[in-house]
């Protein structure tokens, strides 16, 4: 008699432990590690992933079999099994949160065998593009990358090229490479919308073996394209979930702009970093990694120095075309209240006039952060959020920028009921009116979250900016934008982001300034930068001015060694919510009593405190911070910590999630 089977198998879910199924006879022999199947839970049927076979069954639990499979050959590698246990064990989360994140909700969900997802129509192919002719720092990059592609082997890169370097084509070459070996390669973006440019491109190379992955896609589309992954080779272009694409046999994998933010998850478990996992995808597939960026993040960087990774240079524009000049502009002397200063108001008209185009650029949306009342002083807040209400005149509202509230304006003032509300500051939309009073016929495109709330937007508002000459927005004009005819970029309030208090703005500030610089002047034009500011001499600002990453880096990576912050120290952020106030503190300071107990040497905790607003939604939001040197275990005490507050049970109503190597440390 053939011995019993039993199929460890994960589940999409909060469990912190596979579950074990009896294997039937009909299936014995076929389900192998990285299968999906069909499984009884809880009354009912979900997908799971089979993580091993065994002959050994659990003593005294009663054993449910496996109801069938879900695809005809294993879903994922063996690779892959090890990096979705990595996943969850790095960032403290249940290892079927992982697979949550990894899987849409129809791969998720029970289907009748050998259905499909309906199908939607496959986007157009750009036509065929031809490779161009490397330059010389391109043909080093793209030899050593080949290499490491053609020998199957795990080597890390940092492609540090100047903007307009040509970057891209390295990845296209790279790329190539890997499907010419019969291999798929995983290429990430920050986000697929505003980089529809450098998905255009790839698929202008390889047509339809392009498979793009990314939120807005519905789940019928996504299960899709995931199946097409798995079957490859393919090139799967995506933003920060694509790093769990089932592409196998894997040859590459590249992050493009690996600096941005937006390739960590904050909104629920695992709370990854889509760059940190791509090192060890390569790793445990035994691939090469690409990470690529004008401003590398200093953590990267400093990999690069200690030699971690393999620093490629592209120091030269392709076409010999110079960097632009960035110019200065002290706003001190100019006017109260002034927005576009004398200098960009005149670059501004004499750049339309020839017919080119003006990139303007401010983090901030709205006409106004503020309303405040003359009488009384009193600030228009939100009354469910611990934060000010933005005026935007376009609807004539004010908006809380962080759960969406709107009412109509103008108001009376909620303290005093005064009638004068005077709006204080700037947003986007209040540069858009005053270069409207510049030039009133120009042909102005804003581009920020309250423009691009439609799902094609952002392609839309850029297409129509071709036939345009002034391009308005926030961060999401400095990434990786390439219009021929622009040639006159504008920050407008450089030391917004120096403001905040985090450690890391400074280098954020730097970052904004070199990628809006960037897109200027990527031609045969050079380019002209106007950056005004009311500290031309702050470091991050002066550096960026000079196009010189490595000086910035010598003067932040110092500042940042003596505090012990990344890269020469390491973060666990805690965060905790709840409707009620007195329970959100308690469990903010029983966490921070049950680690004082299992701080490693060096360690120390920062708070706890309030979160910045410290209430959104009715949602009361307190933090802490668990600091280390980069040699120290952090993880193992937060886990027992984390475990521990749970156990007590003293407050069931509270959030508590634990960010492991945060990005943001604030909100």
């Amino acid at each position: 008699m053939e011995p019993r089977l039993y199929a460890e198998c994960l589940v999409p879910s909060a469990l912190d432990h596979p579950l074990t199924y009896l294997v039937p006879a009909t299936l014995a022999g076929r389900i192998t590690p990285g299968y999906r199947v069909r499984v009884p839970l809880r009354g009912g049927s979900a997908v799971a992933v089979v993580l091993a076979v065994t002959d050994r069954a659990p003593a005294g639990v009663a054993m449910k079999e496996v109801a069938g499979l879900m695809d005809d050959g294993p879903f994922y590698d063996p690779g892959m099994m090890k990096f979705l246990t990595w996943t969850g064990d790095y960032y403290l989360a249940a290892p079927g949160m992982v697979l949550r994140a990894a899987l849409p909700a129809l791969a998720r969900k029970v289907r009748k065998r050998g259905a499909r997802p309906e199908p939607d129509s496959v986007p157009e192919a750009v036509p065929g593009d031809k490779p161009r002719t490397p330059t010389r720092a391109q043909a080093a990059a793209i030899s050593a990358i080949g290499d490491a592609v053609d020998g199957g082997r795990y080597e890390a890169f940092l492609l540090h090229g100047v903007t307009g370097s040509g970057k891209t084509e390295v990845y296209l070459a790279a790329a190539a490479r890997a499907l010419a070996r019969g291999r798929s390669a995983i290429i990430l973006v920050p986000e697929i919308t505003i980089s529809y440019q450098i998905v255009g491109w790839f698929k202008a190379r390889f047509g339809d073996r392009v498979t793009t992955l990314h939120s807005r896609l519905t789940d019928a589309e996504r299960s899709r394209a995931l199946e097409e992954a798995r079957r490859g080779p393919r090139i799967v272009v995506g933003a920060r979930s694509a790093v769990f694409a089932p592409a196998s046999p894997l040859g590459l994998v590249v992050v493009d702009e690996e600096h941005e933010g937006a390739y960590k998850q904050e909104d629920s478990p695992p709370l990854y970093h889509a760059r940190e996992c791509a090192l060890m995808r390569g790793k445990l597939a035994g691939c090469p990694v690409v990470l690529g960026s004008a401003t590398p993040a200093l953590e990267t960087a400093a990999r690069a120095k200690a030699g971690h990774l393999k620093l490629l240079e592209l120091p030269d524009r392709i076409d010999g075309t110079p960097m632009p000049e960035i110019e200065l502009v002290r706003m001190g002397a100019e006017p109260r209240g002034t927005v576009i200063g004398e200098t960009m108001a005149r670059a501004i008209k004499q750049t339309v006039e020839r017919k080119e185009q003006v990139l303007l650029f401010l983090n901030r949306r709205g006409f106004a952060p503020v309303l405040l009342c003359v009488s009384c002083g009193a600030v228009a807040k939100c009354k469910d959020c611990s934060t000010s209400l933005v005026l935007h005149t376009t609807d004539s509202a004010l908006a809380c920028h962080w759960c969406g509230t709107r009412i109509p304006y103008p108001i009376k003032c909620p303290r005093c009921a005064g009638d004068i509300m005077r709006p204080l500051g700037l947003g986007t939309q209040r540069v858009e009116a005053e270069v409207r009073k510049i030039l009133p016929d120009a042909r102005i495109v804003r581009m920020d979250q309250d423009t691009t709330k439609k799902r094609t937007s952002h392609r839309e508002l850029l297409e129509e900016f071709t036939k345009g000459d002034i391009l308005i927005g926030t961060q999401m004009v400095a990434k990786g934008l390439d219009f021929p005819r622009l040639t006159l970029a504008g920050v407008i309030l450089a030391e917004l982001s120096l403001a905040f208090p985090d450690f890391r703005a400074a280098e954020n500030t730097f970052r904004l300034i070199t990628q809006v610089a960037g897109r200027a002047g990527r031609r045969d034009i050079r380019g002209r930068v106007i950056v005004q500011t009311f500290s031309p001499d702050h470091p991050a600002i002066a550096a960026a001015a000079t196009h010189d990453y490595w000086a910035y880096y010598a003067a932040e990576t110092a500042a940042r060694k003596a505090l012990g912050y990344p890269p020469y120290g390491k973060l666990i952020r805690f965060r905790l919510t709840g409707a009620r106030l007195p329970e959100v503190e308690g469990a903010a300071r029983r966490l921070a009593r049950e680690l004082e107990g299992r701080l490693p040497e060096r360690a120390v905790i920062l708070g706890p405190a309030p979160a910045w607003p410290a209430m959104v939604s009715k949602k009361h939001r307190w933090h802490l911070v668990l600091k280390g040197p980069v040699s120290a275990n952090l993880r193992d005490p937060a886990r027992r910590a984390l475990e521990s507050v749970a156990k007590s049970a003293s407050f069931p109503r509270v959030r508590i999630s634990a960010d492991v190597d945060p990005v943001n440390v604030m909100s």
